[in-house]
């Protein structure tokens, strides 16, 4: 057993596929011109707890970032928060891109987002077996 697979985890994750605007709120170098800019990007939320998210991403920022998400639920509602990237995937030399993206743990989520998503969560674990 690996030592991450020994440990438990914070917060119960569900898997789910949600849309996801991220915008950094951080200027990165851009590696052509060298200007500093802060970009938005839409991608897929794929895994999703309280305390964070996966967020497959063909170009994953850097550890440590900071971004502002709001992940579009497949309930129809929306939630906006703050996030950090904890960590990132990015794919081996000649493999394919599977699971590229970003673990984000978000960052003094309001009270309502809170509440949103732990309303979000225990449903969808109330209806799928298959819950993590």
């Amino acid at each position: 057993m690996s030592e991450r697979e020994g440990r438990s985890r914070r917060f119960e994750r569900v898997d789910l596929r949600a849309r996801v605007q991220v915008t950094s709120l951080e200027p990165a170098r851009d590696p052509e011109s060298g200007v500093p800019t802060l970009w938005d990007s839409h991608e897929l939320c794929e895994t999703l707890s309280v305390g964070g998210a996966f967020i497959r991403t063909v170009d994953p920022p850097a550890k440590g970032q900071r971004l502002l998400l709001q992940i579009h639920l497949p309930s129809g509602e929306s939630v906006e928060t703050l996030g950090r990237v904890a960590w990132t995937r990015v794919p081996l030399r000649g493999a394919r891109d599977a699971g590229v993206g970003v673990g984000v743990e978000f960052v003094a989520p309001s009270g309502a987002t809170t509440g949103a998503l732990e309303r979000f969560l225990t449903d969808v674990r109330r209806d799928s077996p298959s819950a993590r």
